[in-house]
């Protein structure tokens, strides 16, 4: 029996999968948990530093075969060291240094063959944005290095909004970093905006670098695209609507990206623009992307938690696709801010026929607000259906029925 090691918390999905597979399984978790009683499949850990996840690492007394991360930026970095410390398959730490870090992905990107990635600058001070508009043009995006889910992320149309969302975002940083980020330095980029819809691609990349790509492309919806003044995702969607000539060209420059990273070892999902110009990349996480092995399981029947494990023994995942049916994946946030009350209509939607998830991550009386100020979504929906046209009602029922209720504070 395969003895995997899960940095981060044990997932109940992931450890259920796990055991109908026959692996065996031990979990690196944050020492923040350490009110949870100790077990034998848990190991707390401090993340905080490179020695002291080590440290950790060498309480385990029987052998690990292969390591897997959750779905969390954070523990990508010290999967590298664990792998490379145990002598297993995995991500070397400069390529996952560069996978949870922009600014590195950025400077790693602009030495591809091809063009690939937007210009951008490392924000220093006022000046430095005051520089980088005077030979760009707006509108232009503010964002963290090394965060996830669009926080403090901004789109900016004029130098007055630039720097006002730049002394509110250095403002909030300290905080939102600590909060999601704990073992991180804050640092924010400037770069050009991307006109164009966005896209996900998926891959799988062994030793010899040569990435195996998802030949199914995941459809984006932004909060642009659905009427909120935010960068948030608001939905995910199976099959893509994309052309098959474009979706070759996401694919190559997914390929593109992963190499100009240097990834092995690891799974990867690729956040791509399709501008006027050609695709360009947003970034790269080095692990299977959020609600992907759901969404790819539902729609095509492929196993990708079974590929990334795969790729942690040193094995070449096996991907095949058994059907092909309609699934999305919705994120509900506010459109204003203030106290959260409900999930309108959600009664109805959980009768919906394409209805399989629907999980609610506030409580009434919480205070919630779009992804730009540092918050995350409200709620969570997943829809698949064999019927198309059954699926297209229920994912217009959602679009147009549900949304979140707020009232002021």
């Amino acid at each position: 029996m395969k003895r995997i090691l899960i940095i981060g918390e044990k997932l109940s999905t992931l450890t259920r999968y796990l055991t109908q597979n026959n692996y065996d399984f031990i979990a690196l978790e944050n020492v923040t948990r350490a009110e949870l009683p100790d077990e034998s499949r848990r190991i707390l850990c401090d993340f905080s530093s490179k020695e002291k996840v080590l440290a950790a690492v060498h309480k385990i007394k029987d052998p690990i075969d292969g390591i897997i991360a959750t779905n969390y930026e954070g523990y990508i970095l010290p999967k590298s060291w664990i792998a490379q410390e145990l002598g297993l398959p995995g991500i070397s730490p400069a390529s996952a240094a560069a996978c949870t870090d922009k600014y590195l992905m950025r400077s790693l990107f602009a030495k591809a063959p091809v063009t690939i990635s937007p210009d951008f600058a490392i924000v220093k001070n006022e000046q430095t944005l005051r520089d980088f508009a005077a030979s760009h043009s707006f509108p232009l995006i503010l964002k963290p290095a090394n965060l996830a889910k669009s926080l403090l992320v901004t789109k900016n149309h004029n130098l007055d909004e630039l720097l006002i969302n730049y002394r509110v975002a250095a403002k909030q940083i300290g905080a939102i970093y600590k909060k999601y980020a704990p073992n991180r330095t804050p640092s924010l980029l400037v770069e050009e905006f991307l006109h164009g819809n966005m896209y996900s691609v998926d891959a799988f990349t062994g030793a010899d670098g040569n990435p195996q790509v998802l030949k199914q492309i995941v459809d984006y919806q932004t909060g642009y695209d659905v009427g909120f003044d935010d960068t948030l995702c608001y939905s995910r969607r199976l099959p893509s609507a994309l052309k098959a000539n474009d979706q070759l060209a996401l694919r190559e420059c997914a390929v593109a990206g992963i190499r100009a990273l240097g990834i092995k070892n690891s799974p990867s999902h690729i956040e791509i623009i399709m501008t006027k110009d050609g695709p360009r990349i947003v970034e790269i996480g080095a692990r299977n992307g959020g609600y992907r092995e759901q969404m790819h399981w539902l729609a095509n029947g492929l196993d990708i938690t079974g590929a990334a494990l795969y790729l942690a023994l040193g094995q070449k995942p096996q991907l095949q696709a058994t059907k092909h049916e309609d699934c999305a994946v919705i994120e509900l946030y506010p459109k204003n801010p203030g106290i959260f009350v409900n999930i309108k209509n959600q009664t109805a939607a959980k009768k919906l026929l394409s209805l399989t998830y629907f999980s609610v991550k506030v409580k009434p009386g919480a205070f919630v607000d779009k992804a730009a100020n540092g918050h995350k979504f409200c709620a969570v929906l997943i829809l698949n259906n064999p019927d198309h046209k059954q699926f297209e009602r229920d994912l217009k029922f959602i679009d147009e029925q549900v949304y979140v209720q707020t009232k002021p504070t």
